[in-house]
């Protein structure tokens, strides 16, 4: 039931749905890919306050480097319209190819990039801990039941066609989720990504709740 719409605007290829507003909170979430024609980068734009889809990203043949560039150019958009890098909260998948999104970020200067880079620190104890988010088999299964819960729920507004689309072939998968085969969810898993930040930003901004917290939600021990 889902209908997408066509981009208010765009800036490069960044297709956008809705200009950000000074006094919300947003993240942009890359899944980072190699860039040499097989899958996709994709970056994902959302409102954290009503969890709504502002914008998109998506290229198969743009180097790291390049993905790191676009991410910032994004960020630097929504600075220049709400004046606040503190409401602007970035990150990347950390797993493989991640480890050469980190490292591009390091060398374009995290200090240039106007946002907080947020990270998943609960893996802290495991593994060697690094910026960003490392997806398990279990982060994603929770991160995958959380966004179908907010879109079944309507408290997740996705404005995107090409995500809606993968939405429909991104089927579960033994005991996780992805895409049907020759299908992509470079799109789907961003979004994931995007998920996994909102969850991490319920801890330091009470307010999201209204939009993330499952009421109905049992906790078993």
């Amino acid at each position: 039931d889902l209908q997408g719409q066509e981009p208010s605007f765009r800036t490069g290829q960044v297709r956008w749905y809705k200009e950000p507003e000074p006094g919300k909170i947003y993240v942009v979430a890359l899944d980072p890919s190699l860039g040499t024609g097989g899958d996709p980068a994709a970056i994902q734009i959302f409102e954290a306050n009503t969890t709504e889809q502002i914008g998109e990203w998506r290229h198969n043949r743009t180097t790291i480097p390049e993905q790191i560039r676009i991410l910032a150019d994004i960020i630097k958009h929504i600075n220049e319209t709400v004046d606040d890098s503190n409401s602007i909260y970035f990150s990347v998948e950390n797993n493989t190819i991640g480890e050469a999104a980190l490292l591009s970020i390091a060398e374009y200067g995290e200090e240039n990039i106007k946002g907080y880079f947020l990270s998943d620190r609960s893996v802290i104890g495991e593994r060697r801990w690094r910026k960003g988010f490392n997806t398990t088999p279990k982060a994603k299964l929770t991160a995958c039941n959380k966004l179908k819960v907010l879109i079944e729920t309507g408290r997740m507004s996705l404005r995107s066609r090409p995500l809606i689309s993968e939405l429909k072939t991104f089927v579960a998968h033994g005991m996780s989720y992805a895409a049907k085969p020759g299908e992509t969810d470079d799109l789907v898993m961003a979004t994931v990504l995007a998920v996994r930040m909102l969850m991490v930003l319920q801890e330091y901004h009470a307010d999201l709740d209204k939009q993330m917290k499952d009421h109905a939600d049992k906790i078993i021990d």
